[in-house]
C-alpha cells in the first residue's frame, strides 16, 4: 500500500494529516456503510439488535433510539461522500472512488497530479461537510 500524504505547497485543500487519513478511511468504508445503512432500513427501527444500556446501568435500554442514532450517523457520512463526489468533475468520479475504495490504479487519461489534486479536493469537501475541518 502506498504511503498516503498531501502536498503541502500550493494545495488549497490541505488538511492536517490525521484528519486527511480519517476522511480517507471514511471513503474506504463506503461499501460497508451502504450495506449497514440498507441493513438498518431493512430490519426496521426497533427490531432489536442494538442494546442501549449495560446490565449494571440504571438506565432502561433504548434500542430504537440507538438504531436511529446509528442510522443518522451512517446517513450523514454517506450523504457527505455522495455530495462531495458531485463537486468532482464527472470523468474523475468513478476512477477516484475505485482508486480509494479498492486500490485500483487511476485510469491514464489524466496525469497523476490531476488525480492527486482531485483526491485532495474530495477529502477536503467531505471533511467540510462532516464539519471536521
Amino acid at each position: 500500500m502506498p504511503r498516503e500524504y498531501q502536498k503541502s505547497k500550493n494545495n488549497p485543500y490541505l488538511l492536517p494529516h490525521n484528519l486527511y487519513m480519517r476522511v480517507l478511511y471514511i471513503i474506504k468504508d463506503y461499501d460497508r456503510l451502504k450495506g449497514e445503512y440498507h441493513a438498518i432500513l431493512d430490519s426496521g427501527i426497533g427490531a432489536g439488535g442494538v442494546v442501549g444500556a449495560s446490565p449494571t446501568s440504571n438506565e432502561p435500554p433504548r434500542p430504537t433510539e440507538d438504531v436511529a442514532i446509528r442510522l443518522a450517523l451512517v446517513s450523514d457520512e454517506l450523504h457527505a461522500i455522495e455530495q462531495a463526489l458531485l463537486e468532482i468533475p464527472g470523468e474523475y468520479r468513478a476512477g477516484l472512488m475505485h482508486n480509494i475504495v479498492y486500490g485500483v490504479s487511476c485510469p491514464d487519461f489524466a496525469h497523476y497530479n490531476t488525480w492527486r489534486n482531485q483526491r485532495y479536493k474530495l477529502c477536503y469537501k467531505i471533511a467540510k461537510r462532516l464539519k471536521l475541518a
